[in-house]
């Protein structure tokens, strides 16, 4: 099909809730997408920041095929061996106990906050409040959104469920007045960086105070990884640049390596909370999925890629930076493979983005006019080099 028969038929049949941009990939290699026509395009985008190994990965191409042959799915009503063998291998060293495997990052988040109120409803205890911080982001399930901090995602959903409040993200004296007054808080969710939000790092000091503040008054630590777990930092799970060991994590986008799994990570004390019935998921865990994964899980913790997300993250952070030479370059923000690139109201991301795709560089917006970089962990230094020369062209030939 042509691009214009494909959009035709998109706009016939699909809901109109995405701004797609105009170009239709069919293949991949490497770090590289190609287009209908052929056309590469070096990938700084990664299916929002999905595509960890990148494309045609011939482990995961194998493991796929294989796993395809045998089944695909038959439930959690038996047990099943690709299912035990990655939780095996992910919970192996992080301090975690038990896994719960669902289909996306949203389901993990959902999860999470369903054990929180089973906690504390088991211990006779009504903490069942969760605050989260302003500008965050958790997903687009009801409850997920309302735990997201931007009441932009919040508008025509009314009511929205109960339970979530919120606080200036980096501001360790407002969450603490905010506990200090509301004895029904159970929980505290964060994330690491705030990727939607416009890739904003969580301060050091900042965290390990939350850390001691959870500590001290009995709450339950949660921190959602679904952007940041999986190496995107340069170690498995960003809390690792921390010291600390969170109460609950959740995964998904990464853990997959473009297949939709999400995971939820938690200590044998917690996960006794759900009891037989309590949760569950019909697809979550099936057996292709755990497949996908187990690759993702065994590359990074035995292969290089963690240390080239580390050394090649440093040198995206580091290109980018030349770039702030240009007035309205504001600020170079991020960790590991996930860095950004914050433009003053003097240009518009959204159209920056747009004129690098047709360079043949894909390139992915965030909050607060941002562009962020969240390439496969495969990208090399020469691709970088391309993809920051363009820019910086773009950029000079920028007439304000």
């Amino acid at each position: 099909m042509t691009l214009q028969q494909i959009k035709e038929l998109d706009s016939k049949n699909y809901f109109g809730i995405f701004n797609r941009q105009n170009v239709c990939f069919t293949h991949g290699e490497g770090a590289v997408l190609f287009d209908n026509t052929n056309k590469p395009y070096v990938d700084f985008f990664s299916g929002i920041a999905v595509n960890c190994l990148g494309y045609n990965y011939k482990k995961l191409v194998k493991a796929i095929s294989e796993q395809a042959k045998k089944l695909m799915h038959v439930s959690n009503v038996f047990y099943s061996q690709p299912q035990v063998e990655l939780c095996e291998t992910l919970l192996d060293g992080t301090g975690f106990d038990k896994i719960l495997l669902v289909n996306s990052g949203a389901e993990a988040v959902e999860s999470a906050i369903k054990l929180v109120r089973k906690h504390f409803y088991y211990k006779g205890e009504n903490k069942y409040k969760i605050v989260t911080a302003q500008n965050s982001f958790h997903g687009r399930t009801l409850a997920a959104l309302t735990a997201t901090g931007q009441e932009k995602f919040h508008t025509g959903y009314s009511p929205l469920p109960g339970g979530f409040c919120y606080v200036p993200f980096n501001d360790l004296e407002a969450l603490k007045k905010l506990v200090a007054k509301d004895e029904n808080i159970g929980a505290v969710m964060l994330e690491c960086v705030q990727g939607e939000g416009g890739v904003n790092v969580i301060d050091y000091e900042y965290l390990i105070g939350v850390y001691a503040l959870c500590k001290s008054k009995g709450l339950l630590l949660i921190l959602d990884e679904v952007q940041t777990g999986m190496g995107r930092t340069g170690k498995l799970f960003c809390f690792e640049h921390f010291g600390i060991q969170p109460d609950i994590v959740m995964l998904g986008k990464g853990l997959g390596g473009g297949f939709p799994i999400g995971a939820l990570l938690a200590t044998q004390d917690l996960a006794n909370s759900f009891k037989l019935g309590d949760h569950g998921s019909t697809f979550g865990g099936n057996a292709l999925a755990c497949a996908c994964a187990k690759v993702v899980v065994d590359e990074l913790k035995s292969s290089n890629l963690l240390a080239n997300v580390e050394k090649n993250g440093a040198y995206l952070a580091e290109r980018l930076t030349k770039l702030k030479k240009y007035f309205f370059v504001e600020e170079i923000r991020g960790m590991g493979l996930l860095q950004a690139l914050k433009l003053n109201e003097k240009l518009n991301s959204l159209e920056i983005a747009g004129k690098m795709l047709s360079k043949g560089f894909i390139i992915i917006v965030a909050g607060n006019n941002t562009l962020r970089f969240c390439p496969p962990f495969v990208i090399t230094k020469a691709q970088i080099d391309s993809m920051t020369d363009a820019l910086g062209e773009l950029f000079a030939a920028t007439n304000i």
